[in-house]
């Protein structure tokens, strides 16, 4: 999608188009929960549907199944990278959920911590208070 109609402005956003790629958009709910329950769009079902049905093996194996799967979940971190503008997919992680991946790097500083360093959370992520929290 072309998000500028020329070099300086910026195109209109098809709101109507965006809502259309959501299918739980299209029932008479409200999903307004938080984002453990975000709605996911048609293409990201379907790429997933996709690689469950038929790549969904042992990441590294030299069979060309799994080769391909290896190749398919690679591609998501350069996706990846290239949306977070990371210098490169080792700047990219991913884990379940955002309160278990900051769970495991609270847990990987416990033995580094010391008394007097300093930490600077934000209340967008009640995991943050969750564990962190208990050092305050």
């Amino acid at each position: 999608m072309d998000y500028f109609d020329d070099q300086s402005q910026m195109a209109t956003l098809d709101i109507d188009q965006v809502r259309s790629c959501f299918p739980s958009l299209t029932s008479r709910y409200i999903y307004a929960d938080n984002a453990g329950g975000s709605q996911t769009a048609q293409v990201v079902i379907d790429r997933i549907v996709d690689y469950l049905s038929n790549t969904n093996v042992q990441m590294g194996g030299s069979y060309s199944v799994g080769l391909l799967s290896s190749q398919r979940v690679a591609e998501g971190s350069v996706a990846a990278m290239e949306l977070f503008n990371a210098a490169s997919v080792d700047e990219v992680g991913f884990g379940p959920s955002s309160t278990m991946i900051l769970e495991n790097i609270a847990r990987a500083l416990d033995n580094d911590i010391q008394p007097g360093d300093e930490f600077i959370i934000t209340g967008e992520h009640e995991g943050l208070f969750l564990r962190f929290g208990v050092f305050f």
